[in-house]
């Protein structure tokens, strides 16, 4: 019964319904939104920023490279094609990462770098995933290097190498002499070059000194 003076309210009744009905909908429609957001139905915000601080994430530390002028280019460069572990766990002279590189741009459409891009690259490569000095035993650098240290100390020590100075042609001489008398395998004709234009270079003939022959 409704307190004396107040108007008749004939539609009280529907109009109760009606907010009754609406506030069961958006309950309904809140639990439903609640459920399919855990789930990230709702959440491609969320999932963009989780995506970009992955990124972020990996970008910062550059997937564990060393610290280092270069890193950046390395990283950017090396993983539009392939995964760090992929050069992460070689070790090579600064000439074989520059074959490596040529390799790649003409063979696997790698984007040619500009000159000083490609310096500060082979500058990291050579210092980060070079090869110890140490281990030439005391060879120079330089085209043919890894060649002479394989081919050499194979049958003897490298000091006999170093101890040498020698003309190209006494070098070529002491090479025939080798695979013939010595067992050494025969160099074609790409590597003999190399092996000789390594050997006349760092220890070629100095003044008019007699040549010795290595035994």
């Amino acid at each position: 019964m409704e307190p004396e003076g107040l108007p008749e309210q004939r539609h009280a009744p529907h109009l109760r319904g009606r907010v009754l009905n609406a506030t069961r909908l958006l309950l309904a429609a809140a639990i439903v939104a609640a459920a399919l957001s855990s789930r990230g139905a709702f959440s491609p915000a969320a999932s963009a920023a989780e995506s970009s601080a992955a990124q972020a994430g990996a970008v910062e530390d550059y997937g564990g490279l060393p610290e280092g002028p270069g890193r950046a280019a390395v990283y950017f460069n090396c993983t539009a094609c392939h995964s760090l572990k992929q050069f992460s766990q070689q070790r090579m002279s600064r000439d074989e990462w520059d074959k490596l590189l040529d390799w790649m741009v003409e063979k696997n459409n790698m984007h040619p770098m500009e000159p000083w891009a490609r310096a500060q690259v082979l500058n990291y490569l050579a210092t980060h995933f070079g090869v110890d000095e140490q281990l030439w035993q005391g060879l120079p650098a330089g085209p043919g290097r890894e060649m002479v240290f394989g081919l050499c100390q194979a049958c003897h020590s490298l000091a006999i190498v170093k101890q040498q100075g020698l003309s190209r042609d006494s070098w070529d001489e002491t090479l025939v002499w080798m695979v013939e008398e010595q067992g050494m395998p025969p160099l074609d004709p790409d590597n003999l070059k190399l092996v000789l234009d390594y050997l006349a270079t760092h220890y070629g003939r100095k003044g008019s000194g007699a040549t010795t022959r290595a035994p």
